[in-house]
């Protein structure tokens, strides 16, 4: 619980209760990592080519199709119905580029 001194400085006793501050925001997902819902997807990430840069398997890929890809962004490509991430420009000839990942979700402790 909050007091207030008389020279207006926060004086607190004992843990807060979350629930009284009203400063406090909470933290909304889907604002915060999808800019385009209609076009966005997410993959789980298979294999660890990409452990150098911290994304592992059974990360989740956050895709969005509808934004234009950057030269050093990451981008999911589909060759022979098969999907990849690289670069965009890495991207092999013949692949077609699928859409730009925005984010990466690692989990710490595996699922059950």
């Amino acid at each position: 619980m909050y007091y207030e001194s008389p020279e207006g400085v926060s004086v607190h006793g004992g843990f807060p209760n979350p629930a009284t501050d009203a400063s406090l925001q909470g933290i909304d997902l889907n604002t915060l990592l999808i800019k385009n819902s209609i076009s966005t997807y997410l993959m789980r990430i298979e294999g660890n080519d990409w452990q150098a840069i911290g994304i592992f398997a059974g990360d989740i890929a956050i895709i969005d199709r509808a934004l234009a890809a950057n030269r050093n962004d990451l981008i999911v490509w589909i060759l022979h119905d098969r999907f990849a991430i690289s670069p965009r420009h890495a991207l092999p000839r013949d692949a077609k580029a699928w859409g730009v990942v925005t984010s990466i979700i690692h989990q710490y402790r595996g699922r059950k």
